[in-house]
């Protein structure tokens, strides 16, 4: 491991710092969020490119979009009133930001059902879901029937075997919608959900519930439970055939399964870089990154410094990988691994 910066702000850091690619070099660039609500993109040479001052903070994580199909990627993502669309030099972009009088509950779900930069950004209020296309109109095809409970997580949109699904948990139901927002397969078991988001994995709808049991869904509507005896504060993360677990000191990958520190974890982060798995996670009161492979044995001959969860990507394109993490409060570090 060698440390190619350390990167020291005025504020302390509240969202990030996450890679964000850059569509002129093929590379990363860094973004984060400090407590002013300042927005900074910094190179991977460790150079701030610019900074945009907001009136609210980021909700959840920043997507990216290919608007006009040039090649060139902007920035998506919503704050609790506005939805944000801003190019590579930190300005907003043709009729955005979208201004929202009601509170927008959930970080902006962005679809792209075939693949064609036909975008479609999906705002939670509360009960109720408004989809909106890339010129700010709204979608008049798409219509949820709101159920009066609050939809608590992300929306997620899973497209498997031909067919479309837009994922939600509304109170206590797990709803499988179609493009149009209508229930496209009925789940007839109520979820008592943990505060894990849902994932797609091993084709099966993904999740936990505060019995700290593994909830599987198929696309049929059935449900089945394992017992995992959770404890009330684990992890779980998924890729398409990967499960992740964290439970307690326990860390569990794919049933493969290591003993961590006794500590207080950050959540696990799993990623896929040439053709390989990566799975990260960080013990917030030793300020100890670790690094696994697919089957739990440890990339790293020791852990390394650092102080939140990691992202990790080839950020020059070299040969080598980077990670990125907060260093203390208001500082970032970018690590390679050689």
């Amino acid at each position: 491991i060698s440390e190619e910066f350390n990167l020291i702000f005025s504020d302390d850091i509240n969202l990030g710092p996450m890679f964000v690619s850059n569509h002129l070099t093929k590379g990363k660039d860094i973004l984060l969020q400090d407590k002013k609500n300042t927005v900074y993109l910094i190179s991977n040479k460790g150079i701030i490119l610019w900074k945009k001052t907001l009136k609210n903070p980021i909700l959840g994580k920043v997507k990216q979009v290919d608007l006009y199909k040039n090649g060139r990627l902007q920035l998506v993502f919503s704050t609790k009133n506005k939805l944000y669309v801003i190019d590579r030099n930190g300005k907003n972009i043709d009729k955005f930001p979208l201004d929202f009088r009601d509170e927008i509950t959930q970080p902006v779900a962005v679809f792209d059902y075939d693949k064609k930069r036909d975008y479609r950004f999906l705002i939670t209020q509360n009960s109720n879901l408004l989809m909106y296309d890339s010129d700010k109109k709204l979608v008049k095809g798409f219509k949820y029937k709101s159920s009066k409970q609050n939809i608590i997580k992300q929306p997620i949109h899973v497209r498997h075997q031909g067919k479309d699904f837009i994922v939600i948990a509304a109170g206590n139901q797990l709803k499988l919608l179609d493009r149009r927002g209508n229930i496209r397969v009925k789940v007839k078991e109520s979820i008592d959900f943990s505060n894990e988001s849902i994932y797609f994995c091993k084709s099966f709808f993904t999740t936990t519930n505060t019995k700290g049991e593994l909830i599987q869904v198929d696309t049929k509507g059935n449900i089945s439970r394992q017992r995992l005896n959770l404890e009330a504060n684990h992890d779980i993360t998924t890729s398409a055939k990967t499960l992740v677990v964290r439970n307690e000191n326990k860390l569990s990958i794919n049933m493969n399964n290591v003993d961590l520190e006794y500590g207080k974890y950050s959540s696990p982060s799993l990623f896929y870089l040439n053709d390989k798995i990566y799975v990260t996670i960080t013990d917030l009161q030793a300020k100890k990154i670790w690094i696994f492979d697919s089957v739990a044995k440890p990339i790293l001959k020791a852990p390394v410094y650092g102080t939140s969860g990691i992202d990790l990507a080839n950020a020059d394109i070299d040969s080598s990988i980077e990670f990125v993490t907060k260093g203390d409060a208001k500082s970032i570090i970018l690590y390679q691994i050689n």
